[in-house]
């Protein structure tokens, strides 16, 4: 009985890393995960947007905000003055300007028929931004979360 309590906490210890709770696909960058997650130039219904997500992850994303702009034009927002983000890093970026978005938010259903409602935004975005993996476009800065929608 006393060796179990010490066991389940190692297995809570070392299955954190594993499984954290905002993980991306590592087979992806975090920019590529912010593009799949984010930008969606062309608006498509929530519950066919979000199965894309959805199928990476095997949940239903109970929240998620698509930017109708291009990944272009949404990098170079990393360019901008950088602000404080929500986790008070200093890589966060506000748009200059106000852009067309949908946010889907979950209403019902299990994975894989996860249900989703529409609001459709136009706002600002601050993203936070880091410098480009291999793989990431060729830019100084990579948007890689959606921190705010102001």
């Amino acid at each position: 009985m006393v060796l179990r309590f010490p066991l389940l906490l190692l297995l809570l210890v070392l299955w954190g890393p594993v499984c954290p709770l905002h993980a991306w696909p590592k087979r992806l960058t975090k920019a590529h995960w912010f593009e799949i997650q984010h930008i969606q130039p062309s608006p498509l219904q929530c519950n066919r947007a979000m199965s894309g997500i959805n199928n990476y992850t095997q949940h239903c994303k109970h929240q998620n905000t698509f930017l109708h702009d291009s990944f272009q034009n949404v990098a170079a927002v990393c360019d901008l003055l950088s602000i404080v983000c929500k986790n008070r890093r200093h890589n966060c970026h506000q748009s200059s300007k106000p852009v067309n978005m949908t946010d889907c938010r979950l209403t019902s259903g299990k994975y894989p028929q996860c249900r989703y409602s529409a609001a459709a935004q136009y706002k600002f975005f601050i993203v936070a931004c880091d410098p480009p993996q291999k793989s990431d476009p060729p830019y100084k800065l990579v948007p890689v979360h959606l921190d705010s929608i102001l």
